[in-house]
C-alpha cells in the first residue's frame, strides 16, 4: 500500500526541529505494518527538500514562494495562524497553490491520501476529483476552531473518511456532532523511540544530586495554547522556588520553544526566582520522549495532545489542568493523573509536594494511565497495522458512506 501524507508540520530530527511529531508517529507505523509512505510539507529554512527518516518513509518538502529564501510563512515552532508579518501573510494564497500542486504530483504514485488538519484535506481534493483518490482526514482542533464551519462541513461531506481518534472527550464529541461523515474510530499512535541512557544535557544538571525528582515539562511555547489551556508553564517556576525553600531535592526541566515573548519571560523568572540550579531549559528536542522516559512527573499534557498521550504510553503521571478539555474525559483526579486548579499557585505547589513525598503511589498513578488508556493509545507496531486495516477497507470501498456513520 503507497500512503500519501499531506501535512503543514513535519519534524526534521537532525535540526531539533519536533513540530508534528504525532504525524511523524503516524508514518514511521504505516513503514512498520508494510506500506510505503510519502509525507508531503511545505520547506523551511535549513531542512533537506528531500529526506528519507526510515525505511519506506520519506519526506518531500516543496517549494512555496521564489525565491527559497523569501519563503517565511513555515518557521520551525511557530503555527501559520501565528505569523504577524505582511509577507507571510501574502504567501499564504502561493502555499496552498503549490501544496495542491504537490498533492497532484505525488497523488499520482498513492493508493490513499492522509491529510492531517481539514485545510490539507480541502487541497487534496483535485487529486480526489481527478484522480479518483481517496482521502482520509485527521481533523486536530486548530483547523475546527479555526475555519468556517462551512468550509469543515464541505471538506468532511467531499472526503472518504475522517479518524476519530481523540477518544470520549467533550470536544471530540461535539466534533462528531456537528460534521456528517463516515467517522472511522482508531487509537491515537505513539512511537516511543529507543534511548536507553539519560540524554547527557540532562545528566549534566542532575549529576551533583542524589536521585533527585525530574518534572519536566513539555510543549510548544504558543500564547494561544498557555491561555486557552491555563496550561503552568511559567508557574512552575514559582513553585521551584517554593519547592527550594522547603529544601526539596528536585529538578524542573523544560522542552520546547517558539514564541520567543514566552521564553524570556521565563528565562526572567528563573533568575528573578534564583532558581538556576533547579530549573533547565534544554529547548527545542526532535525526541521528547528520550527525556520523557527519565522523569518522575510529566507537565503540559491536554487531555488527548500529542504531549499527553508520550507521557501516558510511557507510563508516566502527568499534571492535568481543570479546563473543559480534560475533564468529563477518562483522565481522573488521584486515579490516573494529578489535577491542578487553572492559575491556583498554591494548589499547583500542593500537588508537587505531594508528589515528591509519594512516589510509589505516583508511580501507580502512571501506571493506571497506561491500562486505562490503552483502547485510546497505542504504540506503533499495533497501530500500524490497525490504521493500514482501516484503509484497506477505504480503498476497496467497504468504508463507503451511507451518511452519517459514527
Amino acid at each position: 500500500m503507497n500512503i500519501l501524507i499531506a501535512t503543514f508540520s513535519f519534524p526534521a530530527q537532525s535540526m531539533g526541529v519536533y513540530d508534528g511529531k504525532f504525524v511523524f508517529s503516524e508514518a514511521v507505523a504505516y513503514a512498520k505494518a508494510g506500506a510505503r509512505v510519502r509525507v508531503i510539507t511545505p520547506y523551511f529554512r535549513g531542512a533537506e527538500a528531500r529526506e528519507k527518516i526510515a525505511q519506506d518513509v520519506t519526506i518531500y518538502r516543496f517549494q512555496y514562494f521564489f525565491p527559497r529564501s523569501l519563503q517565511v510563512l513555515k518557521v520551525p515552532g511557530l503555527p501559520m495562524y501565528g505569523q504577524k508579518s505582511f509577507l507571510a501573510w501574502c504567501q499564504i494564497p502561493f502555499l496552498c497553490f503549490f501544496f495542491c500542486l504537490a498533492m497532484l504530483r505525488h497523488a499520482l504514485w498513492a493508493d490513499i491520501i492522509h491529510a492531517q488538519w481539514t485545510v490539507s484535506a480541502f487541497l487534496a481534493l483535485p487529486a480526489k476529483w481527478f484522480l479518483k483518490k481517496k482521502i482520509v482526514v485527521t481533523a486536530r482542533g486548530t483547523d475546527i476552531r479555526r475555519f468556517p464551519k462551512w468550509l469543515n462541513k464541505f471538506i468532511h461531506y467531499q472526503v472518504d473518511a475522517a479518524i476519530d481518534c481523540f477518544g470520549p472527550q467533550p470536544r471530540n464529541k461535539t466534533y462528531k456532532k456537528t460534521f456528517s461523515g463516515t467517522f472511522i474510530k482508531l487509537p491515537l499512535i505513539v512511537h516511543e523511540g529507543t534511548a536507553k541512557l539519560i540524554p547527557d544535557d540532562m545528566q549534566e544538571r542532575i549529576l551533583k544530586e542524589e536521585d533527585p525528582f525530574i518534572i519536566l515539562y513539555v510543549g510548544r511555547f504558543d500564547r494561544f495554547k498557555l491561555t486557552y489551556n491555563a496550561l503552568p508553564l511559567l508557574d512552575l517556576v514559582h513553585a521551584s522556588s517554593m519547592l527550594q525553600d522547603r529544601n526539596m531535592l528536585f529538578h524542573l526541566f523544560y522542552i520546547g520553544g517558539g514564541d520567543v515573548r514566552i521564553e524570556e519571560e521565563l528565562r526572567r523568572l528563573i533568575d528573578l526566582y534564583e532558581v538556576e540550579d533547579v530549573v533547565s531549559i534544554l529547548g527545542k528536542k526532535a525526541s521528547p520522549m528520550d527525556y520523557m522516559r527519565f522523569c518522575d512527573l510529566g507537565v503540559g499534557g491536554v487531555a488527548f495532545n500529542a504531549v499527553s498521550q508520550e507521557y501516558t504510553i510511557l507510563g508516566k503521571p502527568q499534571i492535568l489542568v481543570d479546563v473543559p478539555d480534560n475533564t468529563n474525559t477518562p483522565w481522573k483526579n488521584g486515579i490516573n493523573a494529578l489535577f491542578v486548579e487553572p492559575g491556583n499557585r498554591n494548589d499547583l505547589l500542593e500537588k508537587l509536594v505531594w508528589a515528591i513525598n509519594h512516589r510509589d503511589e505516583l508511580k501507580r498513578i502512571g501506571t493506571a494511565a497506561k491500562q486505562h488508556m490503552e483502547r485510546y493509545i497505542v504504540d506503533s507496531g499495533a497501530g500500524g497495522r490497525m490504521y493500514l486495516d482501516a484503509f484497506r477497507k477505504i480503498i476497496t470501498g467497504e468504508g463507503k458512506r451511507p451518511f452519517p456513520v459514527r
